[in-house]
Parts: C-alpha cells; structure tokens; sequence
C-alpha cells in the first residue's frame, strides 16, 4: 500500500487578511487528515509573496505534529540555502524529539529570486549552500561532536543536541527539476521530491534520469509524488469545485515553469488558452472517488513512486470546509483501495 501524504495551501490571497485564521485551518485539515488515514502532512516555504502567506515550514511542522498523534509531518520543501546548516540540524532535531521520530526534511536549493534577496543570500551561492548544508546535516545528528571546512560553511567542534529520535535522523528528501538536480538528489539524499505541476512524460522523463544515477552510485531509489486533486460524489462536482487549481497553474505558466518538452502546453501561447481542460490531460487527479483511484492507479503504474504527497486546496480556494469534506471521502473510498 503506497503512503500518502497531505500538501495544506498556506496562501490567503489577495489581501491576507485572514492570515491569523489559515493557519488554524492547517492544523484542522491535517487532523481531517490523520483520521481518514493519511500518512503524512507537509509544508512549502517561500517569503516576500504578495498574498499573505505563512513562510516557515519547520514551524508548522512542530505545531501540526503537537496537535496530531500519528501522522508525520514534513518540509516540501525548505530552502535549505537560506539557513545555517547547523540551525537547521537543531530545529529539526527539536521538531522530531517533541513529534516522537515524526519528521520528514524535504529540502529544495531554491529557483525564487525573492526568496534569497529577504535574507541577503546570494542566489549563486544555493547549490554549494544546500550540498555542504545536507553534509552537515547528517553529521550533526550523528550527536558527535564534528568540525567542517567548505567553501560557504566552516564549523569547528560543534556539537548539536537534542539528537533526534530518528536513529540516523530524519529522512531527507529532496526537490529537482532538472538533471544535474535529479542526479544531486539521487546523489545525497534519500528521496527525490517530485514537483506538482510537470505532467506524466516529463515526470516519466525525470524518475528516469534520477533511477539511473542512483543505480550507478548503488543507492536505493525513492521516488515522492505530488500531484494537485479534487475529489466529489461525482465527476461533475469535482469540475465545478475545481476552478482554484487553475489558479495555481496559470501562475505556473506566467512565470515559465513548465518544462519546454512537455506535450501538453506545446500550442499554449497565452495564459487564457491555458484551461482546465487543456491543463488536467496526464497532470491532474480530478473527479469522483473511482475515477480518481484509476487515475492514482495510472500514475503508479508509470511512475512507481514509493510516497504520494496530494494538495486538495490553492490560495483561490476551495473553502476549507469543502477541503475537510474531500479529505474524509478520499480517505473513505480512495485511500483504501490504494
């Protein structure tokens, strides 16, 4: 049975102001969550948005893992480049201690010029900040007391405690989207992070190249998928509730994101030509509980993933009442059939 795991939306756009009331609702969805049988609940961070947005995943990881029992919680991912190695190693150690071995560190090096110009971290700077950073990492949970000298980060006779309970500390995950960052994944973590917005070929494409490098290093391949779903009663309910998906993706299409091979936008020369219904074709898990378990069932069969982590909510909605109800029936009618 493939695990499966819940992506909450952190974003309260356009004005932000219910921000203080967002992150309320993350903790209810990730207990909606747990009950209907989800493994996991994970957090994105980015920061000078717009839109109101709550920006620090390893925190909200702490708090959902304080309000729930079983589920793991997990970052998906955090910029790694922007911190302190050693800060990072700390703060998750706390996170898994207080979470009873919970956590899961998803990292990604990081592609928003914003995100590094708050922190004052050049953008250059975030492959040789996130490898050296992942090196310590490890080193730092070992709960030995260990020095490091590399090009961004010097560490001399440091010794990072609480050690975590996780015996060789939480797993870490990371996020590419490119080959030398599908082979740096395979290269020095544990898992490689899909992202949600690539369709079927190119994420076909991309477990490829990532297979292939860990095989040649001799390391075990994990695969983590995300995708965007909405589940109703039926097809028709899930199309009509299914709009804020669209939201999320034309900002995917202003800024580039997709992948210049991928079949499905060839001819999209405008954000209006990029429809739903042009969109969901071998990218989105949309309709009723059967059809989205064939389609699960689709993805599983091409792309083999060992974790599958679902985002049922956008900043355009839909309202969290609604994301409540889908959580109970996904885990109700699609989560055992899995």
């Amino acid at each position: 049975m493939i695990r499966v795991g819940y992506f909450p939306c952190q974003q309260d756009p356009p004005s932000a102001r219910h921000i203080d009331r967002l992150w309320k609702e993350v903790i209810v969805e990730a207990r909606a969550a747990e009950q209907a049988g989800f493994d996991g609940c994970f957090f994105s961070e980015h920061h000078q948005q717009e839109d109101g947005y709550l920006p620090s995943p390893l925190l909200l990881a702490g708090l959902v893992g304080a309000a729930t029992e079983k589920i793991r919680v997990g970052t998906c991912v955090l910029l790694l480049p922007l911190y302190h190695p050693v800060h990072v190693a700390e703060d998750a150690a706390v996170v898994d201690v207080a979470t009873g071995g919970r956590l899961i560190l998803g990292v990604g090096v990081g592609y928003q010029q914003p995100d590094f110009d708050a922190f004052g971290v050049p953008f250059a700077e975030r492959i040789e900040r996130s490898e050296e950073g992942i090196e310590i990492l490890r080193r730092a949970w070992s709960g030995e007391r260990f020095s490091f000298a590399g090009r961004r980060f010097r560490i001399d006779g440091v010794q990072v405690t609480p050690r975590p309970v996780q015996q060789a500390g939480p797993p870490i995950w990371m996020a590419a989207w490119t080959p030398l960052g599908l082979r740096r994944a395979a290269r020095i973590t544990d898992a490689w992070l899909t992202d949600p917005l690539q369709s079927l070929p190119v994420i076909r494409r991309f477990a490829a190249v990532y297979r292939k490098e860990a095989e040649k290093l001799g390391r075990s391949a994990s695969v983590v998928l995300m995708r965007d779903v909405w589940v109703a009663p039926t097809m028709r309910e899930a199309r009509a509730e299914s709009d804020p998906i669209m939201y999320t993706h034309r900002f995917y299409f202003r800024h580039g994101a997709y992948a210049a091979d991928d079949p499905c936008i060839q001819g999209v020369r405008s954000e209006d030509e990029w429809t739903f219904e042009r969109a969901v074709k071998d990218r989105f898990i949309v309709g009723s509980p059967e059809q989205c378990r064939d389609e699960i069932a689709r993805w599983c069969e091409e792309i083999r993933p060992d974790y599958l982590i679902l985002r049922m909510r956008h900043p355009g909605g839909p309202p969290h009442a609604r994301v409540v109800d889908a959580i109970r029936l996904f885990g109700e009618k699609v989560l055992p059939h899995l």
